[in-house]
């Protein structure tokens, strides 16, 4: 077991009246950026950190992962191995060691291991939330990411030399990283999974202390077994649900606020006088079409025309205020295969093109009339308006849909199929392409979850199966021609390479677009 920490008194957070924000009476916390007992090279003993929005479940195996929800986890739930966020290196968590082929991971896990609640945490615990996730019929979106087409062959437990092994039935040349965000839910959670939604069983360093559902979570440090050092973490972390990027700045500035992290025209505003840390997303946001039969996006045809209706520059531009980056591929430039080459397969903007086109498919002026759904929600800021208006330009009717992330997910991952055209949210925790799978192609079925767009691409399925079989060069020059695939028919439209950047006085730390790494939150001078 690690020595239980030895702490200086945890730093005041003066309880300042109440402030009216997002229509949502908050707790203010007093000044949190005054540096308390901060120690340079040191995990502060306090941080105020505001999420985007709120929890929706507390069972990660069913979120919708929205900022909220992710950077919860981070902290309640621990994973058997960790992705290092500065060198991309893979290093322990629970487990200590590990092998690790196309089809089978050995772990190896620590001795001691408990959850936050202090029951002992076993390796058939382990493996029976490994089942939970691995099981088709809990209906979690990550089956599929995590283990692969071919789903889960067996997993098994040894108590004795506390290890687990995960075999599957397909190669999954992706297994060690899916060991990074396959968070272990308690044993207590996996009997009672109703309450788990409204109440975490985790295993990571944090247990909540108090909460208040859409507005504030106090959580304390509790020693775990699985981290290396007691100290590498804060010892307190106040997550206060702010949905509106104005008012995370502003309390921010007013020094309520340890870490905020800032989407849009904010974060111009506090560029010029405060230091920021990038938080870069894998995979870029894309233009993505319903291709459902009796959809008029099945058609290659319109869809070529809508590509080359839109100007990633300026829907970069009204989406994220310049603070994301226009791209032209959708696996990004921090991620495994990376092809810059792959820039020049889709098509080009090309406003008079894209009319052309649409009349010479009989629409248009004098031609038949062409309506479109479009979706949109609400961190797009004016993307969906844009888009709008581009296509109306060159003489195609758009029905736009606002509401949240959740809502338009709901709409997508239904089976309903009622919307045509929406600029895909396709980040995700992996560094690697393989949750392109998940959403483009047949390997993993038709159903709601999986292919919600009902993509058929015969050579994506093919390149993407051959690159989960393989390792080193042959992986990704696969992954490389599967993207390709996807760009060559205009199944999407890349356009914007999400990013978010957090603005904290005296600390800096390790981020991607979603989390902050709780581990690498250190004090300056």
């Amino acid at each position: 077991m690690i020595p239980s920490r030895t702490r200086t008194p945890l730093r005041a957070l003066g309880a300042a009246g109440a402030l009216l924000l997002s229509a949502s009476l908050l707790s203010a916390c007093g000044d949190s950026s005054d540096g308390g007992d901060r120690v340079a090279g040191k995990a502060p003993d306090a941080v105020v950190m505001d999420l985007r929005n709120d929890v929706d479940t507390f069972d990660p195996f069913l979120t919708a992962a929205d900022q909220g929800a992710v950077q919860m986890y981070e902290a309640l739930y621990d994973t058997p191995v960790r992705r290092d966020m500065k060198t991309g290196e893979y290093v322990a968590a629970m487990a200590t060691d590990w092998e690790v082929t196309t089809t089978k991971i050995d772990m190896t896990f620590r001795e001691g291991l408990t959850c936050s609640d202090g029951t002992d945490l076993t390796a058939t615990d382990i493996a029976n939330s490994m089942k939970r996730l691995a099981d088709p019929k809990t209906g979690s979106v990550y089956t599929g990411r995590l283990f692969g087409a071919g789903g889960v062959k067996q997993i098994v437990a040894d108590d004795e030399a506390n290890t687990v092994s995960i075999e599957v039935k397909d190669p999954h040349s992706d297994l060690l990283d899916s060991m990074s965000t396959a968070f272990v839910i308690c044993p207590k959670g996996l009997k009672d999974l109703e309450a788990l939604a409204t109440t975490p069983q985790g295993s990571g360093p944090y247990k909540v202390t108090s909460l208040k559902r859409g507005d504030t979570y106090e959580l304390e440090a509790w020693d775990s077994p699985a981290l290396e050092d007691a100290d590498s973490v804060p010892a307190k972390l106040t997550f206060r649900v702010i949905t509106a990027d104005a008012t995370r700045a502003n309390l921010f500035e007013t020094g309520e606020t340890d870490i905020a992290g800032i989407l849009g025209r904010d974060s111009k505003r506090l560029e010029g006088s405060h230091e920021f840390i990038q938080g870069k997303a894998f995979e870029a946001d894309s233009l993505t079409f319903n291709q459902r039969p009796e959809a008029p996006m099945s058609d290659e045809k319109l869809r070529r025309v809508v590509a080359q209706a839109i100007d990633a520059a300026a829907y970069t531009k009204a989406a994220s205020f310049g603070v994301g980056e226009a791209v032209n591929t959708v696996v990004t430039p921090n991620m495994d295969c990376y092809t810059e080459a792959n820039g020049k397969v889709g098509l080009k903007f090309d406003e008079d093109q894209a009319k052309a086109d649409l009349e010479a498919a009989g629409y248009g002026p004098g031609g038949k009339k062409l309506t479109l759904r479009l979706l949109g929600y609400d961190v797009q800021n004016s993307g969906p308006d844009y888009v709008a208006d581009a296509l109306r330009k060159i003489g195609i009717e758009v029905k736009v849909t606002n509401g949240t992330q959740a809502q338009a997910a709901g709409i997508v991952y239904g089976d309903e199929g009622e919307w045509d055209i929406i600029v895909f949210p396709y980040i995700s925790a992996a560094p690697h392409p393989y949750p392109l799978v998940t959403k483009m192609s047949s390997n993993l079925g038709e159903g709601g979850s999986y292919n919600f767009g009902r993509t058929r691409n015969d050579d994506f399925d093919k390149y993407a199966a051959l690159a989960t079989s393989k390792l080193g060069d042959e992986r990704c020059e696969n992954w490389a021609k599967a993207e390709a695939a996807l760009l060559e028919q205009t199944n999407l439209v890349p356009l914007l390479w999400p990013i978010a950047n957090y603005f904290s006085d005296g600390l800096t730390f390790e981020a991607t677009y979603r989390t902050v790494d709780l581990r690498t939150i250190r004090a300056v001078e």
